[in-house]
């Protein structure tokens, strides 16, 4: 299993020597990849919870990029996830070629389509149309980055004999992962993409629901004649502890309505007409051996890359900079030893055709 975690590129302090310096740790505990929220415009309560400073995720990404060159080290660099339908296709397409060319070709998309009505509805865009735009705005993207040349003509994007300039140094291309859950993303990963951004959770019935999901993915897979397996990446998160007296407290960032339940971390629900869609992001107090399980768990269920999701928030005397490098420390020394690290090269389905994405790299 490949081991990163989550940048809090959300935060308003995590900003020029502050990113150095996780970077820095992440490079010494040996994590393999950095991952990269996205989110564009919200509303003053989404504002508390969703984070104080969240920077677009390219932006970001391409600025990680170079910290992570001078260190000397070479993570992937990746999403969780990244909507697709919030920025034009050719620019994006664009972009992320950027990005991966910078980074010596580092860059696997997780792709989303979204789920935020404020935010599609003041960039100018209909959220009922979000599905169908991913998939071509992706279809998009891979033409410019497979032909120094190329036509393409869809509802959202045309063009004829084209080109963008910059190419991804990942071959054949930059790989797509697609976060999303029912029917109908299985099959848009199994005819398309190179795998699906999905956890077993910390329950059982997270766990069968995902293990149910995953037996038809890979159904899918094998009917549309795709090599290997689906790649899985999973989300892991949580404040761990090694006091257990600590175990159970929740430390909530956010404002929402009693209709909204607060459950889990991230999590928003569905209100009522008429009514604002705030945000709460919920962390609980959990001991490092409960984590430990979460990753036997993932393991199981054939996980090939955990992404940590880690506080840094003020808390028990801690700065935001210090708590998210104290558990950096704390999930290197307790959790780490626990999973079982793969470190051959990464092997994917590109369009029927085995191949290994970061070998430049």
């Amino acid at each position: 299993m490949k081991v990163g975690i989550m940048l809090p590129s959300y935060a308003r302090w995590f900003r020029g020597d502050a990113i150095w310096a996780v970077c820095e740790k992440a490079k010494e505990i040996g994590l393999d990849s950095l991952c990269f929220f996205d989110h564009v415009i919200f509303t003053p309560k989404q504002y508390v919870g969703y984070g104080n400073g969240y920077m677009d995720c390219w932006t970001a990404m391409a600025y990680v990029a170079a910290v992570t060159n001078v260190q000397g080290w070479k993570p992937i660099l990746t999403n969780s996830v990244v909507v697709i339908p919030y920025r034009p296709p050719i620019q994006q397409g664009k972009v992320i070629a950027t990005v991966d060319s910078l980074s010596g070709g580092r860059v696997m998309v997780g792709a989303g389509s979204g789920y935020n009505e404020n935010e599609f509805a003041s960039l100018g865009l209909n959220v009922k149309e979000r599905g169908d735009m991913t998939d071509e705005y992706l279809a998009c993207m891979k033409e410019l980055w497979t032909h120094p040349v190329s036509s393409f003509h869809g509802k959202y994007a045309n063009f004829d004999e084209m080109t963008v300039s910059v190419r991804p140094t990942t071959q054949p291309y930059p790989p797509v992962l697609y976060g999303s859950h029912g029917a109908r993303p299985r099959r848009r990963v199994a005819e398309r993409y190179q795998g699906v951004i999905q956890g077993p959770g910390r329950n059982l019935e997270s766990q069968h629901t995902f293990d149910s999901d995953m037996t038809d993915l890979t159904k899918l897979w094998k009917e549309h004649g795709r090599i290997g397996k689906p790649y899985i990446m999973a989300g892991i998160g949580g404040h761990i502890t090694t006091d257990r007296s600590q175990v159970g407290q929740d430390v909530v960032k956010g404002v929402t309505p009693d209709v909204v339940p607060a459950v889990g971390i991230g999590t928003s629900g569905r209100v009522e007409a008429g009514q604002e869609r705030a945000y709460v992001s919920t962390f609980r107090l959990i001991h490092v051996d409960t984590m430990i399980e979460d990753v036997r768990r993932a393991d199981a269920g054939g996980v090939d890359m955990a992404i940590f999701n880690l506080p840094s928030y003020r808390f028990g005397g801690l700065d935001n900079q210090s708590l998210q490098l104290q558990q950096m420390e704390v999930f290197a020394e307790h959790v780490m030893p626990k999973i079982p690290r793969d470190k051959k090269p990464i092997e994917m389905d590109f369009d029927g055709k085995k191949a290994t994405p970061f070998a430049k790299a």
